[in-house]
């Protein structure tokens, strides 16, 4: 296996040096870390057994701590006065636009497959409503994009996955206690409040004393401020097990704890936003890499006409729509409204859900069917979305200045 991970360091480093350029080809980052994914899961083969039973706890770590950052790091920008300064628009499309997005892909999946248990549809289309914030990058990065709509579609791409993680724990449990008649509501309850409620605990009174803690300790001056990222991902992994010991949810957990850290402590410890410009890139490389190999080669072959359809009516009618709808009142024309509801890119959040979900959630009759529908989803957005990224001005004749964001 040491040769796979030798290949692995050298396309990254490839990537890194030339990635300019290959942005500039309209190539993006999960593009081309989730094909060469699937080019070493095809290539491997009838090895692919071996493959997967040698990397999949590798991965399965991997994937919770990716997640594990991104949702802290994500977290710690909704400061108190995070609504505000987000800009009308985000507010909108993170509060109204994603609930939409869940009711309305539900009622399509259970349309398309009647005879799927309704709360694993509704699982399904909590999973497929997060956007990626990788997969965005190259709109972030098109000039010829107004400044206003950039911003908007990076803080609801960056804030989204964090908050349809309770609905997709949610859901997860009501199809747990669907599939398993012997569980009780007495025991579904405290199994989702268990979730949910305990992991939200535990991550506001952690992440709210820590970060107090680390203002006193700065201003004393007894902590190296050099140590700020190093200091934030112990936090994380103090907030994750500490959440895992007492019955709670650990990705709950450390959302909250992010917020709460935000709140608490003062700007200068506040280094989240460098540590995802740099080692969370890193971890995103690895993942989609993962993604590619061990999960859509077979994702891909199972996939059915009715999944393949439920994928693209996600992509061109429930976000659209969701967008559209959540948009009424605000001073956006027809344009900007579908240039939000098109650029609503499945990434990590949708394909690292899905595993935790298949991981944690046992006994739910559909959750193969669940985790290929959306893992293959991550790979058809990341092409569909990267391809037509470049076009976006041409696409949607954005005003020169861009409409205001208040």
């Amino acid at each position: 296996m040491e040769h796979y991970f030798a290949y692995i360091a050298l396309a990254m480093l490839v990537y890194c040096m030339y990635s300019a350029r290959i942005g500039s080809l309209g190539v993006t980052m999960p593009m081309v870390f989730l094909a060469l994914g699937l080019l070493v899961g095809v290539i491997v083969g009838d090895n692919a057994t071996a493959l997967t039973v040698e990397t999949a706890t590798t991965f399965h770590h991997l994937a919770e701590v990716t997640l594990a950052v991104l949702l802290f790091a994500d977290a710690t920008t909704l400061r108190r006065t995070a609504l505000k300064t987000i800009g009308q628009r985000t507010r909108r499309m993170l509060l109204l636009g994603l609930p939409i997005a869940i009711v309305l892909g539900a009622l399509i999946n259970l349309m398309i497959l009647p005879n799927w248990p309704i709360w694993e549809a509704f699982l399904l289309a909590a999973l497929l409503a997060p956007t990626d914030a990788a997969l965005g990058q190259s709109i972030r990065s098109n000039e010829r994009i107004p400044q206003s709509f950039r911003d908007a579609m990076n803080a609801e791409s960056g804030l989204n996955d964090g908050l349809a993680l309770p609905f997709v724990i949610f859901f997860a449990g009501l199809a747990v206690g669907e599939a398993d008649p012997t569980l009780g509501d007495g025991a579904l309850v405290r199994l989702i409040a268990s979730q949910i409620g305990i992991g939200a605990a535990v991550g506001l009174l952690g992440g709210f004393a820590i970060g107090k803690l680390q203002n006193h300790v700065i201003e004393h001056g007894v902590m190296d401020k050099e140590l700020g990222q190093v200091t934030m991902l112990m936090l994380v992994g103090f907030i994750y097990f500490a959440a895992e010991h007492v019955g709670g949810n650990a990705f709950v957990a450390v959302y909250v704890a992010g917020i709460a850290y935000a709140n608490a402590a003062k700007d200068s410890a506040l280094p989240a936003s460098h540590f995802l410009e740099g080692d969370g890139q890193f971890l995103a490389m690895l993942s989609f890499f993962f993604i590619g190999a061990l999960f859509i080669p077979e994702a891909l072959e199972r996939l059915t006409p009715a999944g393949f359809l439920i994928i693209v009516l996600s992509l061109v009618v429930v976000r659209p729509a969701a967008m559209w709808i959540s948009l009424i009142g605000t001073a956006t024309s027809a344009n900007e409204r579908l240039f939000y509801g098109w650029f609503g890119p499945r990434g990590l959040a949708t394909a690292l859900f899905a595993v935790f979900v298949a991981m944690d959630f046992e006994g739910m009759q559909m959750i193969g069917d669940v985790v290929e529908i959306a893992i293959s989803a991550v790979l058809i957005s990341a092409f569909a979305h990267g391809i037509t990224a470049k076009y976006a001005p041409e696409l949607f004749k954005f005003s020169k200045d861009g409409a205001k964001d208040e």
